[in-house]
């Protein structure tokens, strides 16, 4: 239970921490924040460890009579590694990437705040926890999308704000339904719906859910806020797209369809074996405008629209091959965009070239950056010896063996439109007259390259070395089937 608690409450006293020294150095601030980062991280893999070799993690408690709980279970669990994990390599690249930027407690603050509370997403052990750190990380997040304080942020904030309340709300709706059905809102090996059955409204309530957290997990036609945020800082972005706002939603679905009805009741309704076809629809929806876009960080938004959609598509199948892929999306998808978010901001910070049209000759200039990239992006299409094989191959063995075998065929035409999308920027970006590299020196460069060659390293080793990380994806098959 203590891991659980300090990991918890480590981001949120580096943030108060952070808030309380206006006159620190750089040096000291980013000290600090590292060291707080770092204890969050430690914590979270402790208690995450322990979740996944069966021990009871967790507490119970209430505020104003609302009861609340933090259990770790498997799938929480991964979801904490992951975030705990990415957000010490983004504190790390923001060091380098904010070193001239303003108000930088502010977002050393807020940053902290928000890693709090994304574990808490990942540690609610019901829906009220749930739904109050889902609420709250709308909050924490909305300072770091209006950073820069220009028009275009703070119009991509209120549009962000009111898409999350409004999903927000049809979740609360939802809980209430829930509890009234149920009488119950914990959640256990037992889904909070398994005695209720498939009763008139079920499916409503299910689609009340998906769409409360859809709007987070950028489910189509509920993802236009997610492309205007992209005028947030980048490892702000990096972290909405791929750890914290994002996986949040796609981590509520997964709660939904598991631990509140359970594979076998949503297998039953007429709405639930529409999921995957909505997930469907969004992969190649998502990718195909992604090929259009011409700004990079649009492009690897709408790109992530694609991609999240591969984890809810696993998810919906129903089968223990299916979620066994959406895990092991969950693992390599992170890993890789993040690394395309940090090569995009290198390139952005240190060539002034924001279009996917301006590339030609950059990988020259940036060869580590634009390798970086390059591998990333092979993870996208999901090639070996990159981690995102493994899930697609689980993906499609899991909608086989889950008797919607078409969904292979949109996973294997997403792979070669994800190709379409990625593959000519690297080769433009070393293509011309060879220069030499002059841009990857210095502190701040190091500082903002780091975190980018070891996750793109990471990806290829955990593609090479899948059982790695396979104990903690069978813990979370296992523990729902």
């Amino acid at each position: 239970m203590i891991d659980l608690v300090l990991a918890l409450l480590s981001g949120a006293a580096g943030g108060v921490v952070i808030a309380l020294m206006p006159r620190a150095g750089r040096r000291l601030r980013n000290t600090v924040v590292l060291a707080f980062a770092a204890l969050g991280a430690v914590f979270a893999w402790r208690a995450a460890v322990k979740a996944l070799n069966g021990h009871a993690v967790g507490v119970d408690f209430g505020i104003g009579g609302l009861p609340l709980s933090l259990q770790l279970d498997p799938l929480g669990a991964v979801f904490g590694i992951i975030a705990s994990t990415l957000w010490l390599f983004a504190a790390v690249y923001s060091f380098g990437y904010m070193a001239a930027e303003h108000k930088q407690r502010t977002y050393y603050t807020y940053l902290l705040l928000a890693f709090s509370v994304t574990l808490g997403v990942a540690f609610s052990g019901n829906l009220v926890a749930l739904y109050l750190f889902y609420e709250l990380l709308t909050f924490v997040t909305y300072p770091l999308v209006i950073h820069g304080r220009s028009e275009e942020a703070v119009r991509a904030g209120r549009k962000y704000v009111l898409y999350s309340l409004t999903g927000a709300g049809a979740i609360l709706i939802g809980i209430v339904i829930t509890y009234a059905w149920a009488g119950r809102l914990d959640f256990a090996r037992d889904p909070l719906l398994a005695g209720v059955g498939p009763r008139v409204g079920a499916g409503w309530l299910l689609a009340l859910f998906v769409a409360g957290f859809g709007v987070k997990a950028a489910v189509m036609p509920l993802h236009r806020w997610l492309p205007a945020a992209m005028v947030a800082p980048t490892p702000v972005s990096a972290l909405l797209h791929a750890v914290a706002v994002v996986y949040s939603g796609v981590f509520g679905i997964l709660r939904v369809v598991y631990s509140v009805f359970g594979h076998e009741l949503v297998r039953q309704l007429r709405f639930g074996r529409l999921l995957p076809w909505l997930a469907a629809f969004t992969i190649l929806a998502g990718v195909i405008i992604a090929t259009r876009q011409d700004v990079l960080k649009r492009r690897l938004a709408y790109h992530t629209i694609s991609q999240l959609s591969y984890i809810l598509l696993g998810a919906f199948t129903l089968h223990p091959l299916g979620l066994a892929g959406a895990v092991l999306h969950m693992f390599g998808y992170s890993i890789l965009k993040v690394s395309l978010f940090f090569a995009a901001g290198i390139i952005a910070k240190q060539t002034g070239k924001l279009k996917v049209s301006e590339m030609n000759g950059v990988g020259w200039r940036l060869p580590l950056t634009m390798t970086a990239f390059g591998i990333a992006s092979l993870g996208m299409i999901g090639m070996l010896p990159l981690n995102t094989f493994w899930s697609k191959y689980h993906l499609m063995r899991g909608s086989a063996a889950g008797g919607i075998w078409p969904l292979a065929l949109v996973l294997v035409g997403s792979g070669l439109i994800n190709a379409f999308c990625f593959i000519p920027t690297v080769v433009a970006a070393f293509a011309g007259e060879r220069g030499q590299p002059v841009l990857e020196r210095g502190r701040e460069a190091a500082l903002t390259l780091a975190p980018t060659v070891i996750l793109a390293s990471l990806a290829v080793l955990m593609g090479l070395w899948p059982g790695m990380i396979w104990p903690g994806v069978e813990s979370v098959v296992n523990w729902f089937f």
